[in-house]
Formats: C-alpha cells, structure tokens, sequence
C-alpha cells in the first residue's frame, strides 16, 4: 500500500532549497528542450510531443465569448423589433407568430449561447 507521505515530494522538479518554484512557462520550455521518447528522466510521458498549450488560449476563447455576447445582445434587440412588430396588429395569428418567434429564440440561440459558456469553462 502506498502512503499519501510517500507521494507527496518535491523531487519531482529537481528543486534545489532556494530555488523558486517551476513555472508552467519554464516547465514548458523544460520538456521541450529534453528531447524525451517515452518517459525519461524528466518524468514526461507524451511520446515525443512538444507542449505548446498554455493560458493564451483560454485568453484568447475569453475576448472570442465577449465579441460574440455583443452580437447575440444585438440579435435579441432585433428580435424583439421584431416581435413588437408582430403585435402592433393584435390579430391571434399574429399573437401567435410573436410568441412562436420567442420560442425559437430561447430554444435556439440561449441554449447555444449556454453551450459556450460550458464548453469555454472546460478550456485549459
């Protein structure tokens, strides 16, 4: 049985007393350099790869998701241009044609628009 005790160590990062702690930059560059196959002595495991992720990309998905909330802030203020349109008459169908109009839009655009904020929680 492994102990919690004998997980826990600093060894990892070959971390001299003074040293300051490893950035994700300086990891990153680390791996790089080290030319690594399978697994080496720098602990690595991704077969060759080179890293090149980092927080960018969770930045850049960020001013992505705020350029399309002003664009979906835009579409629902024409739609409902729209839907005022439709009652201005107050026939049933067009009442009706109005309703079916908002519908659409929550069924449609504010379940994407959920989807975008999940799936951009989940970027690395």
């Amino acid at each position: 049985m492994i102990k919690l005790k004998d997980m826990l160590s600093e060894n990892v990062w070959d971390r001299k007393f003074g040293e300051p702690l490893p950035t994700l930059s300086s990891v990153i560059e680390q791996h790089n350099d080290c030319g690594c196959n399978e697994t080496t002595s720098c602990g690595c495991s991704v077969n060759g790869e080179v890293v090149s992720e980092g927080p960018d990309e969770k930045v850049k998905a960020q001013k992505e998701i705020q350029q399309i909330v002003k664009a979906e802030a835009k579409l629902r203020d024409r739609m409902m241009k729209l839907e005022q349109i439709y009652l201005k008459d107050a026939r049933p169908e067009n009442v009706k044609l109005a309703k079916e109009l908002k519908v659409s839009y929550k069924k449609h655009v504010t379940t994407f628009m959920k989807d975008v904020f999940k799936l951009t929680k989940r970027v690395k």
